[in-house]
Order: C-alpha cells, then sequence, then structure tokens
C-alpha cells in the first residue's frame, strides 16, 4: 500500500467567544501570514475530536495536514465484512482520504505502520524516524497530537502523543514551532447522550476526559464548519455500522460542543533550585 501524504490541525493563538462568527469566505490576506498546521494521530477516524478546527483553518487559507502513524489494518467489524489485512488497510486509507477531501484540507500522510502495534520497541523507533521525516519534510508551525491520556486511553494513541512531544522537547529539530494536545473537557463528558449502540455508551463511559481548567486555548467553530466535521466523520463507513455513526454526531455535538479544547506544551519558565518556589 503507497504511503499518502496528510497532515492536520492547527491553532490560533487566542480564544474565540461563541458570539464570534466564522465565515467561509475569509482567507489569510499574505502569504507571510499563512501557516502550516499538522494533525498527528494514531489511526484513522482519531481526529474526529478536532475535525471542525481543521476545516476552519483550511477555510482561513492555512495548509492544514493529518498524520495518521497506523494503517488501521486490525480494525475489523462484523458490519464491514473486511477482514483484518492489507484489504483493511486499503479501505482505511480510501476512508481518510475521503475524510481529508470532505474537510477541505490536504491528503493524508499515512505512516503505514501495524495497527495495535505501537507498544513494541521496535514500532516505536520506526514510528519516531518517520515522524521526524515528516516533521523535517513540512516544517509544521503548529502540530496537534494527543496528551498523556491519549483520549480513550488506547495505548496506540498514547505512544503518539509520547513520541510527538519526544520529538518537541528534545529540541533537535528546529522545523518544529508549537505543539498542543486536543481533549474533551470533563465537564461536557459528565452527560451522556442518549447513544443508541452500546458500544458507544462503553467508549463514551471509558473516555479519559480533562478538566476544562487545563484547556486554555478554546477554538469556536461555526455551526457550518462543525456540519463539515460531521459529514466527514461519515467516510469512516468500514469502522461504524449507521447507528454508530449517528452516535458519533451525538458524541462530536455534545462532548465538544461548538468549541475545539486544547493545552498547549509548556515548561516552568524558570530555574529553581527549590521544588516548593
Amino acid at each position: 500500500m503507497s504511503n499518502y501524504f496528510f497532515l492536520a490541525a492547527s491553532v490560533l493563538l487566542f480564544s474565540c467567544s461563541n458570539e464570534q462568527k466564522s465565515s467561509l469566505e475569509s482567507t489569510v490576506e499574505n502569504s507571510a501570514s499563512v501557516k502550516t498546521i499538522m494533525a498527528v494521530f494514531a489511526h484513522p477516524d482519531d481526529e474526529i475530536d478536532v475535525s471542525p478546527l481543521l476545516t476552519k483553518l483550511a477555510l482561513q487559507g492555512h495548509k492544514v495536514y493529518l498524520t495518521i502513524a497506523t494503517n488501521g489494518d486490525m480494525g475489523v467489524r462484523d458490519h464491514a465484512k473486511i477482514p483484518a489485512g492489507d484489504s483493511l488497510a486499503r479501505v482505511r486509507a480510501r476512508e481518510t482520504e475521503c475524510t481529508c477531501k470532505t474537510l477541505g484540507i490536504n491528503p493524508p500522510i499515512m505512516l503505514g505502520l501495524g495497527d495495535g502495534k505501537l507498544t513494541n520497541r521496535n514500532a516505536l523507533s520506526i514510528l519516531r524516524k518517520r515522524l521526524d521525516s515528516i516533521i523535517t519534510i513540512y516544517k509544521p508551525d503548529i502540530v496537534i497530537t494527543w496528551g498523556a491520556e491519549g483520549g480513550s486511553g488506547h495505548p496506540d494513541h498514547r505512544m503518539v502523543g509520547a513520541v510527538v512531544t519526544e520529538i518537541f522537547q528534545s529540541g533537535q529539530s528546529s522545523h518544529f514551532g508549537k505543539l498542543f494536545y486536543t481533549a474533551i473537557p470533563t465537564e461536557h463528558w459528565r452527560d451522556e447522550p442518549p447513544y443508541k449502540s452500546e458500544i458507544s455508551m462503553d467508549y463514551h463511559r471509558g473516555y479519559k476526559s480533562v478538566e476544562k481548567k487545563y484547556l486554555p486555548i478554546r477554538i469556536w467553530c461555526s455551526e457550518q464548519e462543525n456540519k463539515i466535521a460531521r459529514d466527514a466523520m461519515r467516510c469512516n463507513t468500514s469502522q461504524y455500522p449507521p447507528e454508530e455513526l449517528d452516535d458519533n454526531e451525538l458524541w462530536m455535538r455534545n462532548m465538544n460542543k461548538d468549541t475545539v479544547y486544547l493545552r498547549p506544551y509548556t515548561n516552568a519558565g524558570y530555574i529553581s533550585d527549590d521544588i516548593f518556589k
């Protein structure tokens, strides 16, 4: 399977209030203002929580990419009747292309590692090299990925966020601008929407949320941007039967609501020999 190149997600450096309007005609005024944003996740469909922001940034004229670490070859679902392996990986790649096209961002970058295998030491080494290469090639101003909780807590999610963080904090890549982590606010997660499927209920109840006070970057997205994101989510038909696609829409409406929440990678900003200061 050939690799598909695809990065996504950028962040404005200020909070947007719910009263702010988002114009579909808005563009970056000059080329110097155009930023490169890369969203880095583990599996096809992991981008759901930030997809309204990816569309927003693309409509503003920024270069938006989505990078997916694994090929999704083990994500077998009974309704799809596609066996594990290369055939499923090809379907997942096509669905990710559909997602990116619908969002209006660049084609995906598929790194092609095995699904569910990122905790393997060799796989982590390969992931590190491939991500470092992608970052060197595209020189993203902003990267968005998972935090330590990894969204659902999936080991692949946690590993991708950890490796991206490793590259950033090492200081060895001069092509890396700012790093942000996406999360669902705990305050939103407490209320469970009326899901149709038991799988969706279990996923919701096992999700690893983050208290809102730790998510200071809050990007409001218009109803049109959110609708585009919901339409893009429905590209993932091999992973979700119709009732789960409907449940995903409930998730998108009720978890982030109309805002994408992020927290920046930060350090203390000072040097001290006293842990209590």
